[in-house]
């Protein structure tokens, strides 16, 4: 079985940000979501805090950058059978997400 690693993308446009409400909600539809594919998302996902830092070869900087149109705002990891069984995961993911789908290369 394959793992991939899911990346959602939101964006930094601040009226594209829910309500209380709708973040009320959300949640309740993101734990029904992890519920119903507990046996395929693996340890180690999390959110994102904002900022972090960026190294370049001896440069850091701080990050991520203002004019970015998105952000990561977390990440999960997937354990399916193929790209399209992780599809059919990342499809039922609740909100209107960009989510970047990765496979594994396996090395570790």
């Amino acid at each position: 079985m394959s793992k991939y690693l899911f990346i959602f993308r939101h964006s930094t446009d601040p009226q594209s940000q829910p309500s209380p409400e709708e973040m009320q909600t959300l949640a309740g539809q993101w734990y029904a979501w992890m519920q119903k594919f507990n046996a395929s998302i693996l340890p180690g996902g999390d959110g994102l805090k904002p900022g972090g830092r960026v190294l370049r070869g001896e440069i850091v900087t701080d990050g991520p950058y203002v004019e970015a149109k998105e952000f990561v705002a977390s990440f999960s990891l997937i354990q399916a059978e193929n790209y399209d069984a992780a599809l059919t995961i990342a499809r039922e993911c609740p909100g209107r997400n960009l989510i970047e789908i990765r496979e594994l290369g396996g090395y570790a």
